[in-house]
């Protein structure tokens, strides 16, 4: 049982130091020899829990989709109010990749990945289409200013809290939950134009 256990902390500490060089360098400069100095290990033993960087970079991806999909699902199945759920999955999704170093990791890998094909990523495609169907009934609702392009707003909605996690250093990253729930503060604001009599 010790032996396992070690072997569970070494294969978290080597997702963890793959999702740190994916994160700041990219999947083309991140090489297997730099995760396994990070941690203190032999490339070989590196090698004992993932054969290549495809396989670390398809575990961080998996990783991402699993934390994206139940926020998701929630903003899409609630009965709370459109502009709630709405709030609660751009707060959730802005804090996962400004707090999370392998769902920040697995994003970055995405958009290299459909970048170098010329498509969107899947992701960003499923998380927009949710973000403008809640944006039209937030508009409906009369919270915000229904004059304004819903595609525009959601398109800047989306672009913000993907964007965090470009934001500051790694060491504002850890206190990330006031700056994401100030900049919705701010959008939020000035998204009430005439629908809050201004």
């Amino acid at each position: 049982m010790p032996k396992q256990a070690r072997a569970l902390r070494t294969y978290d500490a080597v997702l963890d130091a793959a999702a740190y060089e994916f994160a700041r360098y990219g999947y083309a400069n991140t090489n297997l020899q730099k995760i396994a100095d990070q941690i203190g290990l032999t490339k070989g033993a590196l090698y004992g829990h993932f054969s290549n960087k495809e396989e670390l970079a398809a575990v961080l991806s998996a990783h991402l989709a699993a934390a994206v999909e139940l926020p998701l699902g929630e903003a899409k199945a609630s009965t709370d109010p459109a502009f709630d759920r709405l709030r609660t999955l751009m707060l959730t999704l802005g804090e996962l990749f400004q707090g999370d170093v392998r769902a920040r990791a697995a994003l970055r890998l995405t958009l290299e990945t459909a970048q170098a094909s010329g498509v969107t990523a899947a992701l960003l495609e499923e998380t927009h289409a949710v973000v403008l169907r809640l944006v039209g009934e937030v508009q409906q609702e009369g919270r915000w200013d229904a004059s304004a392009s819903a595609k525009a707003v959601t398109d800047l909605l989306v672009a913000a809290f993907f964007g965090v996690f470009w934001m500051g250093s790694a060491a504002e990253r850890t206190e990330s939950g006031g700056r994401v729930a100030a900049m919705w503060n701010v959008l939020a604001h000035a998204l009430r134009g005439k629908a809050a009599g201004q």
